[in-house]
């Protein structure tokens, strides 16, 4: 189950296991959830909340988000301290001081990425009758990006091949979208129009759910072998992010397609950039969890996202 909060004057409790959620009204509204029953908590804004929350919640693996209501600082992330598996995370360290270990990685985690654009691809064309040219082309680069995989002879070099395929796709986004969502390219950090405002929103959620899996499957989740350490990023959740950026794609392309928004769902601000409309955020959140249930797999089939999180960490191993 994905539980938003997105009123500032809730209150957060824990008890007995269930997080006791009481909303603002005439009868103080009291919602009981189990913990177990929970998949990902998303806060905006500034509820308040008793730390027990946050302690339990964190002791269950459940992973949390937090939203500013404006958009700004950035999100954080919490849940779960670094796993018991000290074998398997130590593995991860001496490969990522092998140079031939993180090309081999490398090229796996754009590998599947680029087998990921297919599904987004199909709803593009099928919900927004662009040029079919346009589509057969990006069919093309992805073949050759993946041709050229094989010879790529450093990381470097493969997050060249991955970056110019990443272009690809969202000039063939631009070329093929309807002009009321302004979309003309990647932007963030804030995002500039509609479809960039989604994307990041979806990225970020997934990114979440994404650390929390390899925290359980005892990886760590700062030491990548696709992006490169820095200060603050979580490269390898970043790595594995890549794998299932065709999912999220496919998720927006749908949601825009049912034709549910209008110049009202989003607002912006210069400061802020894009962002969705208050009144715009349950259907969001209503339509990303009924899309965590039945998340695409590698090969064919649905399953819930969870189960699909922990299969792909289960196969890079």
């Amino acid at each position: 189950m994905l539980c938003v909060i997105d009123h500032k004057k809730t209150r957060l409790e824990y008890k007995a296991g269930c997080l006791l959620i009481r909303r603002p009204g005439s009868r103080n509204r009291l919602q009981t959830i189990g913990i177990n029953q929970l998949d990902q908590v998303v806060v905006y804004g500034n509820p308040v909340a008793e730390t027990a929350v946050w302690r339990n919640l964190a002791e269950a693996g459940i992973p949390v988000l937090m939203l500013a209501a404006r958009g700004r600082p950035q999100a954080a992330m919490l849940g779960s301290g670094l796993a018991v598996r000290l074998p398997l995370r130590r593995m991860q360290h001496r490969l990522a001081d092998r140079p031939v270990a993180c090309l081999s990685m490398a090229r796996w985690f754009i590998r599947e990425k680029i087998s990921g654009y297919s599904l987004p691809l199909i709803t593009l064309v099928k919900h927004f009758h662009g040029d079919p040219g346009d589509a057969e082309q990006f069919r093309r680069q992805c073949e050759h990006a993946d041709n050229q995989l094989a010879h790529a002879a450093t990381v470097a070099e493969v997050m060249g091949i991955e970056g110019r395929l990443a272009h690809g796709w969202f000039r063939l986004l631009a070329r093929t979208l309807p002009s009321r969502f302004r979309f003309r390219e990647r932007n963030r950090r804030p995002p500039r129009d509609p479809v960039n405002a989604l994307l990041s929103l979806a990225y970020t959620l997934l990114l979440s759910e994404i650390r929390q899996a390899l925290l359980i499957e005892g990886f760590d989740p700062s030491l990548g072998f696709l992006h490169q350490e820095y200060p603050g990023r979580e490269a390898l959740a970043l790595d594995f992010l890549e794998v299932f950026r065709g999912g999220v794609d496919d998720f927006i392309l749908q949601w825009l397609a049912a034709g549910k928004l209008d110049k009202s769902s989003f607002y912006y601000r210069e400061e802020e950039g894009c962002r969705l409309a208050r009144k715009t955020r349950p259907l969001f959140y209503q339509a990303w969890a009924g899309r965590r249930e039945e998340w695409p797999r590698p090969g064919g089939g649905r399953a819930p996202l969870r189960e699909v999180l922990l299969g792909c960490t289960a196969r890079a191993r």
